[in-house]
């Protein structure tokens, strides 16, 4: 998972102008700093492969447990009650 709170390191990217000034715009209008709203995006992008990756891991290192056991909450959550569940 990624640390939000580490210290900041300078990044330069070649961005194209008009991106940059719709950045500056929304982070006028959202109250940000332009760091700030860069970072938000990137996360939004990046922390669902971190989660991937991570989950990928855990399920190599505990390859030998039985997949029930490694059901996500969500595919859990999501799945309707069948007629075996049901009273």
């Amino acid at each position: 998972m990624i640390d939000v709170h580490s210290p900041r390191l300078p990044l330069t990217v070649g961005l194209p102008g008009a991106l940059i000034e719709e950045l500056k715009t929304l982070a006028r209008e959202k109250k940000l700093s332009v760091d700030d709203l860069v970072m938000e995006a990137c996360l939004q992008y990046t922390e669902p492969c971190s989660w991937e990756r991570d989950f990928k891991e855990w399920q190599r290192q505990h390859a030998d447990e039985s997949r029930q056991e490694a059901v996500i909450d969500d595919e859990e959550m999501g799945r309707s009650a069948t007629s075996e569940e049901r009273p």
